[in-house]
């Protein structure tokens, strides 16, 4: 027992590394050897506590989330895979809820019997996530760029079939006081 209920295994280790990413011009991605990627949607926000007045349990996603899949015109019907920040286990079911993918109070049920597994319903995390992949202190990029693999069908074993909308999902700060959350809707052109 790390703080209750957290267990060591569902809390995250800092690692090295470090990723990138080239952000071109649509009409310069057409001369790529790659294929593009197309930023569909995105929206960031900051949630905070106030005098003790803020639930705990909603995140920077209840409103980023549902701003980048409006800007994209999608919902989460729409995503076959999604990346989503995984500093402890507890932030991926919040998450999960916040961006509409569950109801408040479900994300245990959801992501249980496999759904979220490769192979299942809605694969998150298919690198393993910052639990078993990597967290370098600022885990965002793997996100992305693991979901970029994915669109352009580079993932071999772990690639999420016919993936052609992926979400990424990123929180920064402390989840419980004052943070903030970006969400990227991306798609296979």
């Amino acid at each position: 027992m790390i703080s209750a209920p957290l267990h060591l295994l569902d809390c995250c280790v800092i690692t090295d590394g470090g990723g990138a990413l080239v952000v071109v011009h649509p009409d310069l991605a057409r001369d790529l050897r790659t294929p593009p990627v197309r930023l569909l949607g995105s929206a960031e926000a900051i949630a905070h506590t106030s005098a003790g007045r803020r639930d705990f349990l909603v995140s920077a996603a209840a409103e980023s989330g549902p701003r980048a899949f409006a800007e994209a015109g999608l919902s989460p019907r729409d995503v076959q895979m999604a990346m989503i920040y995984d500093s402890f286990t507890i932030t991926v079911l919040v998450t999960l809820e916040d961006l509409g993918f569950c109801k408040k109070g479900q994300g245990g049920g959801f992501v249980s019997g496999g759904r979220i597994a490769l192979g299942g319903e809605l694969p998150i995390n298919t690198d393993g996530g910052g639990l078993s992949s990597n967290h370098p202190g600022m885990r965002g990029i793997f996100l992305v760029v693991e979901a970029v693999k994915q669109l352009r069908g580079e993932c071999g074993e772990r690639q999420v079939p016919n993936c052609r909308v992926a979400l990424v999902h990123g929180t920064g700060g402390a989840l419980g006081n004052r943070h903030s959350g970006a969400t990227l809707i991306l798609g296979r052109t």
